[in-house]
């Protein structure tokens, strides 16, 4: 469900979009119909981490982002097959800070890793330290 060009995340993300009830779709066969599930204020923390497991790209994307996932999961999503899920999963502050650091240490994960909201001040304050020194040319 990720709407349209137009009007990207519609029907989701529009205001007057019911969020009650969606718990119904949670066995839905197609993936678009499931995921909304989890915006139903009556799920919970096992859906999440259902739709964690599930084979559709977009739903497994959908459980990344969700604050319910467990450490865990996070940890698996984000080594994910798909690369939404790899995104979306080393954006979520469920993600232990020992793996937050060894993925903002590498240049594949770094990018994603630097969003999440939960890395440690101490690693912060380090970043900024190395980005702050000017690269040297090598030869000098």
């Amino acid at each position: 469900m990720a709407g349209s060009f137009s009007f990207p995340g519609r029907p989701l993300n529009h205001p007057d979009f019911p969020r009650h009830d969606l718990l119904r779709f949670a066995e839905e066969p197609d993936p678009r119909f499931r995921f909304p599930a989890l915006d139903d204020p009556a799920s919970c923390a096992a859906l999440v981490e259902r739709f964690s497991h599930d084979p559709d790209v977009q739903v497994r994307g959908r459980a990344a982002v969700d604050p319910r996932l467990s450490p865990a999961s996070a940890v698996r999503l984000a080594g994910d097959a798909g690369h939404s899920v790899q995104h979306s999963a080393r954006q979520n502050p469920a993600l232990p800070s020992d793996v937050l650091v060894s993925l903002l240490l590498d240049e594949h994960s770094a990018e994603d890793a630097a969003q999440n909201p939960s890395i440690p001040t101490a690693v912060m304050h380090r970043v900024i330290t190395l980005a702050a020194i000017p690269e040297r040319e090598p030869g000098r």
